[in-house]
């Protein structure tokens, strides 16, 4: 198929930019209209990069009319958008297209101007680096082979060795989590259908309160290092736009998974399979992975679910059935095991409190954990009585399996294994926010954020931890009065968890430097809450703030 259309792809060092001429009349010497063929020819274009898995980045009008407007007044869509995803090609052609007709008018004017303009498309192409704009340019021009489009297969196995063999920092001998997590939160966008790559300023914002939240005690938060590192593993990962670690001025930059490996995570089973060998593998030193789970939105039931020790220790002095019908007894918790008394083992036999934990990690993603030696060890059996006595849990058959349904409030209030446990081990919804909230306002409909000093409605306020969650100890999480604070999810909250603000010693709120932050609105906004009073602030309080000041601010520039 040969066109009347003129294109080609060029490189700024970092990016490849596919320009596509303008439309126009006919010039001397010429029997037909210039670039004539535009519209079937974008089209065209846009089909064989969606063969290629393209992602646009943006598409803005470069004519040399509207040359001086702000790049925003000038762009046609929204990216990224990932181009293997799009099912109406023909829809996304005319969007590119429609929307020319009002760049570059003047505000007021009614009728629209040309919608053949020149325009710029912003790609990442697998495959193709900024030095293969020539050869992206002759690919797109000709037409599409099998042999042309050939990948190498990537498969479910390929993924979980590639997940299992993640090469991690190491600091203080310990392994650093920010890949796992930042990986995590990738996975939990494509299981929303979300595009598999992401801006860094959007990944920065994310995965930095994502880390800040479930990252080690006094490790720094720092979303850069796996938003590029990840590409160390190239099956998985891809990067865009950058040359080296991304700084705050990299606003065009995008990274995220694979296409293969996207498509390979939208299974469920497969998903769930990469999740636990995070979990399992990656993400031990985490001990509350239901709220990491919801936190990244892959908690498949609707209720948390209790850890292992807590239930575990619920249920001593209580029996317990197998799916064969077998009675035991769960007799003590210590160490990291419990005891258990069945007929084999009067004084008892030892079950690993690890064990019952990556079924309950199973249970939280998939719904169901399947009773059998491949899956939980020998002691399966064992493990799956455990499970069972959550409220909504029963066993299932063909095959063997223990299935979570949302339970009743009358089952969970009636259920004795859970008449005395906390709010999260009683497996109802998490309350705690709600409970806090409470605590920190009392019958008010209406607080003030303790940060920006503003009064918002209570359910705008959310009941932030001082410390994060994670790491205090049990009798910190206690300390309610102290350890918490109200604070807006109008932009408080975030950028206390991402530590873009703080709170000094002096009780005052302190910003990260201002050449950390873009320009604009957020910048801002830093500068607006930078030396505000913080309510929160006391003697009892101050430890946790020195310790947010310690670990999750941002001190110096990347």
């Amino acid at each position: 198929m040969e066109l009347n259309a003129e294109f080609d792809v060029e490189t700024d060092g970092t990016h490849l930019n596919l320009v596509l001429e303008s439309a126009g009349g006919r010039t001397a010497g010429n029997e037909r209209p210039r670039n004539d063929q535009y519209v079937p020819a974008l089209t065209l274009l846009l089909i064989r990069l969606r063969a290629r898995h393209a992602v646009l980045l943006s598409a803005t009008v470069v004519s040399k009319r509207v040359a001086g407007l702000p790049e925003k007044d000038r762009a046609l869509v929204n990216g990224p958008l990932d181009l293997g995803a799009v099912d109406d090609i023909d829809r996304l052609r005319l969007d590119l297209t429609s929307a020319q007709g009002r760049v570059g008018l003047p505000a007021g004017a009614t009728k629209e101007g040309n919608n053949r303009k020149r325009i710029q498309l912003l790609l990442a192409v697998p495959g193709y680096g900024p030095g293969d704009a020539t050869r992206l340019a002759a690919d797109l021009a000709a037409p599409d082979t099998p042999s042309s489009l050939a990948v190498n297969p990537f498969t479910r196995d390929g993924l979980l060795s590639a997940v299992r063999k993640l090469s991690l920092h190491r600091h203080e001998g310990r392994p650093s989590l920010h890949k796992p997590l930042a990986l995590l939160w990738a996975i939990g966008r494509v299981a929303d259908g979300r595009c598999r790559l992401v801006s860094w300023p959007e990944f920065r914002g994310e995965v930095g309160a994502l880390l800040a939240e479930f990252g080690h005690e006094h490790s720094k938060t720092t979303p850069q290092y796996p938003f590029w590192h990840l590409r160390t593993s190239p099956q998985v990962w891809e990067v865009h736009g950058l040359a080296d670690v991304p700084t705050a001025g990299d606003v065009t930059a995008v990274a995220g998974l694979t296409h293969q490996a996207a498509e390979l995570l939208r299974d469920d089973t497969t998903r769930a399979d990469v999740v636990g060998l995070l979990l399992e593998e990656h993400l031990r030193g985490i001990t509350d992975h239901q709220t990491l789970l919801a936190r990244v939105g892959l908690g498949g039931t609707h209720i948390a679910l209790p850890g292992a020790r807590t239930l575990l220790r619920a249920l001593v002095g209580e029996q317990i059935r197998t799916a064969s019908e077998e009675s035991h007894t769960v007799l003590a918790v210590h160490g990291d095991a419990a005891l258990v008394r069945t007929d084999g083992s009067p004084s008892g036999q030892s079950l690993r409190i690890s064990e019952v934990q990556k079924g309950l990690d199973l249970l939280a993603v998939r719904g169901s954990v399947h009773l059998h030696v491949d899956e939980l060890g020998h002691r399966c059996s064992l493990i799956g009585a455990v499970l069972a006595t959550l409220p909504g849990a029963r066993f299932t058959e063909d095959p063997t399996a223990v299935t979570l349904h949302a339970p009743t409030s009358t089952r969970v209030a009636e259920d004795p294994h859970f008449g005395g446990l906390d709010t999260v081990a009683q497996v109802k919804v998490r309350t705690e926010q709600a409970q806090l909230r409470r605590l920190l306002a009392g019958d008010r409909d209406a607080a003030e954020c303790a940060l920006c000093g503003h009064h918002f409605p209570m359910s705008f306020l959310v009941a932030a931890h001082i410390k994060k969650r994670a790491v205090c100890s049990n009798s910190e999480r206690e300390d309610l009065h102290q350890v918490a604070m109200l604070a807006c999810s109008l932009g408080c909250d975030a950028l206390y968890e991402s530590g873009w603000i703080t709170v000094n010693a002096d009780g005052h709120v302190e910003t990260a430097p201002p050449d950390m932050a873009p320009a604009g609105r957020f910048r801002d906004q830093l500068l607006h809450l930078n030396g505000r009073r913080c309510t929160a602030h006391r003697q009892e309080s101050e430890p946790y703030f020195a310790w947010h000041r310690e670990t999750v601010f941002r001190r110096t520039s990347d």
